[in-house]
C-alpha cells in the first residue's frame, strides 16, 4: 500500500470524539510514543480506553508524509522482478509448482483456515506495488486482483495479475471469496468505514482475513518502547477484545486467529530502550544490524518466547478471519 499518500489525505483530520473511536467509552491510560523506526524521535500522545483496551493516536500529524520517506519498506519492491517471477511461473508449469508449493510456502499456513480454492476469487486491499498477490499467483492462486487508490497508476504484471487504482466503493459487491488486509488496517483512521465496505465486496460464505499488531505481552513489558506502537503511522493499536467490537458492529464475526509473532518484538523493542533506532542516515537506511548488540544465546531466548506467546495467544501480531455474521 502506498501508505505516504494515503495518509495525505488525512493529514487536516482532527478527532472530536472525548472517548474511544471503537466503543466510545472514557479512555484511561496515555502515553508519549517518539518516531523510532527512522530515528525521527518527535513525540505523539497515544491514548487507551478504559473497556476495550485499544490503544489510539490522540491527533493525526499535519506532515504524516515526512514519516513515509522515499526508503520506508513498502516502496521498495521491484515491479520488474515481481512480473520475471510471474513469467517462470507460467514458465515451469501451472500444476508443477501447485504441488510444489502447497506444502513448504509459508504463505498458506495463514490460508489454511480459510480452505481457499486455487479457482477462488481474491482481492489484496492496500497493496502497493503487489509483492504479495504475486506470490499467491506464483504458488497457483489463478483469480488475484489487487487495489490501492494511491498508487501513481494501475499496474499490470501480466497472466491477468493487476492492481487497481480504485477505491473500494468503486468494486463490484458479492464478488469476492477472500478479501486480504496484511497490515494495513492500523494505518487506516476510518476503522468502521472500512470493514463495512469490505462486507459489502465479499461473497455470503467470503471471509476477510485481517493481519495487524495487536497490545499483549509486549506492549505490557515495553510501553512506549513497543516497537509495534510505530508512531505516527499505526493510528489504532488494537486488542482481541477491541477487534471483536469493531467486527460485530460491522456486520462481521471472527471465527479464527492465528498468532504469528516473531522475535522482532523483542529485540527491536530493545532497540529502542536503547533509543536505537532501526533504520538511520548513520546506517545508510538499512535495518540496523542487531546481531551486533545481541548474542545468538539472546536471539534464540527472543525466538523462543515468541513461540510460547503465539501458543498461549499472547503474541503481538494477530491473523484475524472474519465472516459476516448472520
Amino acid at each position: 500500500m502506498d501508505l505516504k499518500a494515503f495518509n495525505l489525505e488525512s493529514q487536516t483530520k482532527a478527532y472530536s470524539s472525548p472517548g474511544c473511536r471503537i466503543c466510545k467509552a472514557p479512555f484511561g491510560e496515555s502515553l508519549v510514543v517518539k518516531e523510532m523506526m527512522f530515528g525521527f524521535r518527535d513525540e505523539f500522545k497515544y491514548q487507551q480506553c478504559s473497556l476495550c483496551g485499544c490503544l489510539q493516536i490522540a491527533e493525526l500529524p499535519v506532515n504524516i508524509s515526512k514519516y513515509y520517506p522515499p526508503y520506508y519498506y513498502s516502496f521498495t519492491a521491484n515491479t520488474a522482478v515481481l512480473k520475471r517471477q510471474s513469467y517462470f511461473k507460467r514458465l515451469f508449469g501451472y500444476f508443477r509448482l501447485k504441488k510444489l508449493f502447497k506444502t513448504n510456502r509459508p504463505v498458506l499456513k495463514y490460508l489454511k483456515p480459510v480452505k481457499i480454492a486455487f479457482s477462488d476469487k481474491i482481492l489484496e486491499i492496500g497493496c502497493g506495488k503487489g509483492q504479495q498477490i504475486c506470490n499467491l499467483f506464483n504458488i497457483g492462486f489463478e483469480n488475484i486482483e489487487g487495489v490501492d487508490k494511491f498508487i501513481p497508476e494501475e499496474i499490470d504484471h501480466g497472466f491477468g495479475v493487476k492492481i487497481m487504482k480504485k477505491d473500494l466503493v468503486e468494486l463490484q459487491p458479492n464478488q469476492y471469496d477472500l478479501i486480504i488486509m496484511n497490515h494495513v488496517l492500523e494505518h487506516m483512521d476510518q476503522q468502521q468505514e472500512v470493514l463495512k465496505n469490505c462486507r459489502s465486496l465479499l461473497k455470503e460464505q467470503g471471509c476477510l482475513m485481517i493481519a495487524i499488531p495487536v497490545i499483549a505481552e509486549a506492549f505490557n513489558i515495553y510501553k512506549a518502547n513497543w516497537v509495534q506502537l510505530d508512531a505516527p503511522r499505526h493510528f489504532f493499536l488494537h486488542t482481541v477484545k477491541s477487534m471483536s467490537i469493531l467486527a460485530q458492529q460491522t456486520g462481521f464475526e471472527i471465527r479464527n486467529t492465528y498468532f504469528d509473532s516473531a522475535s522482532f518484538q523483542f529485540w527491536a523493542s530493545e532497540l529502542y530502550q536503547r533509543d536505537i533506532p532501526l533504520f538511520s542516515i548513520e546506517n545508510d537506511y538499512q535495518a540496523y544490524p542487531f546481531e551486533k548488540i545481541f548474542s545468538e544465546e539472546e536471539i534464540e531466548t527472543f525466538e523462543m518466547r515468541s513461540r510460547q506467546l503465539n501458543e498461549k495467544e499472547m503474541g503481538d501480531t494477530v491473523v484475524f478471519y472474519l465472516y459476516k455474521s448472520s
